[in-house]
């Protein structure tokens, strides 16, 4: 068996939103309450898991959520995986002077939001990345989603070179059970190379 060529890290982007995003522990939980769409006790579990959950003053949500009640729907869903996905490949296009027809191979990772055409083809497309890139979207997996697709993107890099996006944007419902209120608290706007 042939020993597997190293693999590393070279660069990587991060979108920032712009501060008319930013929302704050008390914000957020006047906006909450507001909705009407939560008892006290999923309340209490909201504000506990923002003080424990150590994000601070300065985490960011999507403009669906800044209203009341949220603008919730695929639409803005898809308005905010294009501006986190965007955001950061164009931060890491730029600094890397890498040339999108230079990407081989793209993974796109995004747990909860899965639309049609899938989050790699809005890539492909924007970019106009070449036409024999190897493009993969993985979905519906959850938190392991971004492991999974590390793993693939070191089994592809064997072979091709890569750009690995992980935005893990989800857009708010406000009738989520716990577990998922967790995902959608922890996970808000990040996109990550």
């Amino acid at each position: 068996m042939t020993r597997p060529k190293p693999v590393y890290l070279v660069d990587y982007a991060c979108y920032r939103p712009p501060d008319h995003l930013k929302t704050p522990y008390e914000k957020f939980m006047k906006h909450s309450r507001l909705t009407g769409n939560f008892n006290e006790p999923v309340l209490d579990f909201q504000r506990k898991i923002l003080e424990r959950s150590r994000l601070g003053e300065e985490t960011y949500f999507p403009e669906a959520m800044h209203s009341v009640p949220s603008r919730s729907s695929m639409a803005a869903a898809r308005v905010e995986a294009e501006h986190v996905m965007f955001g950061a490949l164009d931060s890491l296009f730029y600094r890397t002077r890498l040339k999108p027809k230079g990407v081989g191979i793209l993974v796109v990772n995004c747990s909860l939001f899965n639309l049609t055409p899938s989050l790699s083809s809005v890539i492909v497309n924007k970019y106009k990345l070449r036409g024999n890139v190897k493009s993969f979207n993985l979905g519906g997996i959850g938190c392991s989603a971004g492991v999974i697709a590390v793993d693939l993107a070191k089994d592809m890099l064997q072979v091709y070179s890569n750009v690995l996006l992980s935005p893990k944007g989800v857009n708010f419902e406000g009738s989520l059970v716990r577990v998922t209120l967790e995902a959608c608290k922890l996970y808000r706007l990040t996109g990550q190379h």
